[in-house]
């Protein structure tokens, strides 16, 4: 299934919704187009499928990123996570986020899970007070605001230096951060 997702991410960025079909798909895996039928019923069965699979992977980088002692760094290994699983899957990312696709539940509960270890490492920095106490989802959503702006630009070449994109990624992380942190105040 996971051939069938990728070939169909990669024809709906380059031929646009319009050009995809599940015969398509099954011609650019190599396999023939009665599986695929039975897997995904049509082409928007196809989509909810691509969605989940992008949002399951992501999950799958964030969860594995281990907490080690500092939460602070265990939160910035969460954003370099979900830059390395974009660059390794960008057309399933532009997927998870650049179209018109309506999941249903069990979409939503994937996008979801995939975005709880952010949440989850904001309160394990609140509760190592190096992180200002507040809702732990607002702030999440401002750190992967950064991130998934950053990524976006990336992956359509528009950031100003290319060749820096990882070190550019990594500030913006940082940046990011700073309104959050609690800082000591000097004795």
């Amino acid at each position: 299934m996971a051939r069938l997702v990728d070939e169909g991410a990669r024809l709906l960025v380059e031929e646009g919704s319009a050009g995809i079909s599940l015969r398509k798909v099954a011609a650019a895996a190599g396999v023939s187009t009665m599986p695929v039928y039975t897997l995904f019923g049509d082409k928007r069965g196809l989509l909810v499928a691509m969605h989940r699979e992008a949002f399951r992977r992501l999950g799958e980088a964030l969860r594995a990123v281990p907490e080690g002692d500092d939460p602070l760094v265990h939160l910035g290994q969460l954003g370099l996570a979900y830059r390395e699983m974009a660059l390794r899957s960008p057309n399933l990312y532009g997927l998870m986020f650049g179209h018109d696709l309506t999941p249903g539940p069990d979409g939503q509960e994937v996008a979801e899970a995939a975005y709880r270890p952010l949440v989850e490492g904001v309160v394990r920095c609140q509760r190592a007070g190096v992180i200002v106490d507040g809702d732990p989802e607002r702030i999440a959503l401002h750190l992967w605001a950064v991130a998934h702006g950053m990524v976006s630009l990336e992956l359509n070449g528009k950031l100003p230096n290319p060749d820096a994109a990882e070190d550019q990624y990594a500030q913006a992380l940082n940046y990011s951060a700073m309104p959050f942190l609690c800082l000591s105040k000097p004795t």
